[in-house]
């Protein structure tokens, strides 16, 4: 409720000059707005409260007079710069004066045409040195630009390469003249002010929303729930990505595709995601993504080949220092009960003897491979216990048996009988060759 007795006073013009002061900070706007109108009320706060009020200022009864006395003055000139009251030809000449706070004005003026905030961008007078000037120093007025109700769409674009991100970009994206092209792009970049100007345009479509329902900030979703033009997608987008249930299918195949990593490691780790979805997964670019896949229930020997297939790359993408995860992960899938011929044939290719271990030792190897694994070079230190795991390997043929046998009998090592038994009692060695291992 207005305090009369407060509006009053700011209204009087008998009130002192102290007690305008104090009231020019009154929590009424109603009475602030007295004050400046108030022909007691002192220059440096009708300075003040200009801002705020400037219309009040220039219908004040004293400012004709300070308009007569000194027309240049910092204070008539800003003065009439935020006016709506202004004429246009005058807002054309403050346009040209080289001070930055009364360009701004002339900048933020709703009654400032759009060909003066153009010739701003275009050639905006120096107000800071040549020199040294780059397009930040400019923030300040292009962002009042931004704001200005007359502002166009091609100029939201102009400002859009000359602006500085931080302030000038963050104030196209809550512009409801801002084109789509722009919210595009500024949607993509990970950076949750930008997101959050988005959120709050008024203008801004579905479409863009839906990208922003899937960001990890809860005050960036928010925002999103209560936009006015928000989808019904959306809304089941954040509620995946707050772990609510009754995300569908389709839903889960259009976020296997999202640009955000942690989107995509949700729905590797989401119950319901199909096989086609995690193979998909299987092969993602981002280090987490495809182990999260491979470790689903529902991952299919197909997504097990594609796991195996990224283990390798990664393998050999990364320096020795750094494989050992992938290793490890390798060694993990060898020993899964449904693994396949073909992710095995794959995992060979790391080369390293932990994965070609475990591959020996595997139920799953085929005869074929257990050949060809005869023929690998392990580490001296280890290589008599490579060769009794093939030996040990049910599924060892024949023709590998008798491979091994030339290999074990060969060696002189403390583990030789034991390889040499594992070939004797093995039930594919070959006759002739259990006859020399009788005494096994």
């Amino acid at each position: 409720m207005l305090d009369d007795n407060d509006f009053a006073l700011a209204s009087a013009v008998d009130t002192s000059v102290v007690v305008l002061e104090e009231l020019s900070l009154h929590p009424q706007p109603e009475v602030r707005e007295a004050v400046a109108k108030n022909p007691n009320t002192p220059t440096k706060v009708l300075l003040k409260l200009g801002k705020e009020f400037p219309d009040a200022i220039t219908a004040n009864p004293i400012f004709n007079l300070l308009l007569l006395e000194n027309p240049e003055s910092h204070f008539v000139r800003l003065s009439l710069a935020r006016s709506t009251t202004t004429s246009e030809n005058a807002i054309a000449q403050l346009s040209k004066i080289e001070d930055e706070e009364i360009l701004c004005a002339v900048a933020r003026n709703p009654k400032t045409p759009l060909h003066i905030l153009e010739q701003l961008v275009e050639n905006p007078p120096l107000f800071c040195d040549d020199e040294n000037a780059d397009e930040s120093d400019f923030d300040e007025l292009f962002t009042a630009i931004v704001q200005n109700p007359n502002t166009s769409e091609s100029l939201l674009l102009q400002l859009a390469e000359r602006g500085s991100f931080y302030v000038v970009k963050i104030a196209i994206a809550q512009n409801p003249k801002a084109p789509l092209s722009l919210l595009n792009q500024f949607a993509d970049w990970r950076n949750f002010r930008m997101h959050k100007a988005i959120a709050r345009n008024p203008q801004a479509p579905s479409a863009i929303l839906e990208k922003l329902a899937g960001e990890n900030e809860k005050e960036i979703r928010d925002l999103v729930k209560i936009h006015p033009n928000v989808s019904e997608t959306a809304i089941a987008i954040i509620n995946f990505i707050e772990g609510k249930p009754g995300t569908s299918i389709d839903l889960l195949e259009r976020l296997a595709s999202d640009r955000r990593a942690s989107v995509r490691l949700l729905v590797a780790a989401h119950p319901s995601t199909p096989a086609k979805v995690l193979e998909k997964l299987a092969q993602d670019t981002d280090e987490d993504v495809p182990f999260k896949a491979a470790s689903h229930p529902n991952a299919t020997s197909t997504v097990l080949e594609f796991f195996a297939d990224f283990l390798v790359k990664q393998h050999q993408r990364v320096s020795p220092l750094n494989r050992a995860r992938y290793e490890e992960s390798a060694v993990r899938l060898v020993r899964r009960s449904d693994i396949t011929p073909k992710v095995l044939e794959n995992l060979l290719q790391m080369n390293k003897y932990d994965v070609v271990s475990a591959i020996a030792s595997s139920l799953k190897t085929p005869p074929t491979m257990l050949i060809a694994l005869t023929d690998y070079q392990a580490p001296s230190s280890v290589q008599i216990h490579f060769l009794i795991t093939l030996a040990k390997n049910p599924n060892t043929p024949s023709e590998a048996l008798e491979k091994l046998y030339l290999k074990i009998n060969q060696m002189r090592h403390p583990n030789t009988m034991d390889g040499l038994r594992a070939i004797a009692t093995h039930p594919n060695t070959p006759v002739h060759l259990r006859a020399q291992l009788f005494f096994f």
